[in-house]
């Protein structure tokens, strides 16, 4: 692998990496997995009944408010998870690229 190559790789490398563990220094609490083959479509519309009161809480001891808002957290732990995996992938197959034509 040439130099230049090696330079491009540890500049995105550091770049995507700072701006990952900045976005994951921006949240604030620890939220519930989404069940898998659940869509965000779903959740929300959840969430909207949960908040117009068409909806009670499954669980007594949580109220519907906090039930809504615990799932909107759930949403946006579950997109930054999605978008750190694309990240990665995306930088391994910058490097697939690079290693390519080197040859």
């Amino acid at each position: 692998m040439r130099e230049r190559h090696r330079e491009i790789i540890g500049y995105e490398a550091s770049w995507r990496l700072e701006a990952l563990l900045r976005r994951l220094a921006s949240v604030t609490g620890a939220y519930p997995w989404l069940a898998p083959g659940v869509t965000h479509t779903q959740v929300r519309r959840t969430i909207k009944r949960l908040r117009s009161g068409a909806m009670q809480s499954p669980e007594p001891d949580i109220p519907s408010p906090v039930l809504a808002d615990l799932l909107e957290g759930a949403i946006a732990q579950d997109t930054l998870i999605r978008e750190a995996r694309a990240d990665m992938i995306s930088l391994w197959e910058l490097i697939a690229t690079l290693k390519r034509r080197a040859r």
